[in-house]
């Protein structure tokens, strides 16, 4: 019997991670001026940030159930083997409701759906986690409960240059309350009970970098299992970030792209920061 584990391309994974540990990862969708394109499969991100850059317009949209149930089906073809299926928040996303469907659709009890109520590397650290205990042995069962404890200790915190892209997208969530006042502060945003929400409202970009180390210094003085650094259109300056991290703390951690799909919604000058605290 085997485990095969599922999510979808804002996981983000580190690169290879997916094909050396069988990870299949299915592509949400976005719309650039008119034309549909599978994130990661018919455009990458540095090229889509340089058209965001210069005002191409996107929207973003989940897998059809028709993008699971094949992949289901061919997981499956051991009637002992299972599949858990892990994927962005779906306050945020309609991609579990396309992934329930299509369970549904092939009418087996050998699929089981998990909602990680975050995104980006937030996801991805749980999905690494899946993996991890499935080489190890671990029952379906284990791994759901190993994630649900898991996600309390998992922080998210992000800038944006502008928070124009999320208000456009209508993704900016319990975020709403800023939207007036867009040009007067620079948020520092966070994944809160599966959606954006506000943290801490500093008015300049340099007390928002400020703040943010002192969430990572605090979090460091708790215990990191894992770390990673999310950049959009912005590589250098986010690299910059996690090599002072490196050298201040000694810890190693993860570079990761936003893809069009993240990154349509937050903008290219994107700086994320995601930390998952240690188990006391």
């Amino acid at each position: 019997m085997s485990i095969h584990i599922v999510t979808d391309s804002t996981s983000y994974l580190p690169g290879g991670y997916a094909d050396q540990h069988g990870i299949d990862v299915v592509p949400l969708r976005v719309t650039i001026d008119g034309v549909l394109y599978r994130e990661f499969v018919d455009i990458a991100s540095d090229q889509f940030y340089v058209r965001q850059k210069s005002g191409a317009k996107a929207v973003t949209s989940q897998p059809g159930p028709e993008d699971f149930v094949g992949l289901y089906k061919r997981l499956l073809q051991n009637p002992e083997d299972e599949v858990l299926s892990i994927h962005i928040s779906s306050l945020m996303s309609g991609t579990l409701n396309s992934a329930h469907a299509a369970a549904a659709m092939i009418e087996s009890q050998q699929v089981v759906l998990y909602d990680s109520r975050m995104s980006g590397l937030g996801l991805g650290f749980m999905v690494m986690e899946a993996a991890h205990l499935a080489e190890t042995g671990a029952a379906v069962s284990d791994i759901v409960a190993a994630l649900d404890a898991m996600q309390a200790r998992i922080h998210i915190y992000f800038l944006v240059g502008t928070l124009e892209y999320l208000v456009a997208g209508a993704r900016i969530g319990k975020a709403a309350g800023v939207a007036g006042s867009i040009l007067q502060i620079k948020p520092i945003l966070t994944i809160k009970d599966g959606m954006i929400d506000v943290y801490d409202r500093p008015r300049t970009m340099r007390v928002a970098r400020e703040h943010l180390w002192v969430l990572i210094d605090d979090a460091v003085g708790h215990g990191v299992e894992y770390v990673g650094f999310h950049y959009a259109g912005n590589r250098a300056e986010v690299e910059a970030l996690q090599q002072e991290f490196e050298r201040r703390t000694g810890i190693p951690s993860i570079l990761s792209q936003l893809g069009p799909v993240v990154g349509g919604n937050t903008g290219p000058e994107t700086l994320g920061v995601v930390i998952v605290e240690k188990a006391v």
